[in-house]
């Protein structure tokens, strides 16, 4: 099983979705069984950690090792929501049309 650390290939910093998912395709292999190594990595954001879960879908063979705490605090808070996506099941808000920003303004302003 080959290793990619991430803090070495990609960041320790990793903040944008399109910059980690096109680095991250262009290291792996969807035949290869691989471990993303997230030693050093310090920090990741929610869209980041989204984009890790997608990959995570459709790399079956990727595994997740070394997450630093606030990266696994931050992947974490994305697996749950997938998990157990929200429900509005007593949904009585009332939906307002604002079409101008002059509108939206005025709305917002009114409170």
């Amino acid at each position: 099983m080959n290793t990619i650390y991430i803090a070495t290939s990609i960041g320790k910093d990793i903040r944008t979705r399109s910059f980690f998912r096109r680095d991250i395709e262009n290291l792996l292999n969807h035949n290869e069984s691989v471990t993303l190594d997230f030693s050093e990595v310090i920090f990741i954001s929610r869209s980041v950690a989204d984009e890790l879960y997608n990959v995570l879908e459709d790399y079956p063979l990727v595994q997740l090792d070394n997450l630093e705490r606030d990266v696994k605090m931050m992947y974490s808070v994305v697996e749950r929501a997938r998990k157990q996506p929200r429900h509005y099941d007593d949904n009585n808000i009332e939906i307002i049309k604002l079409h101008t920003l002059k509108e939206m303004d005025e709305f917002f302003s009114s409170f």
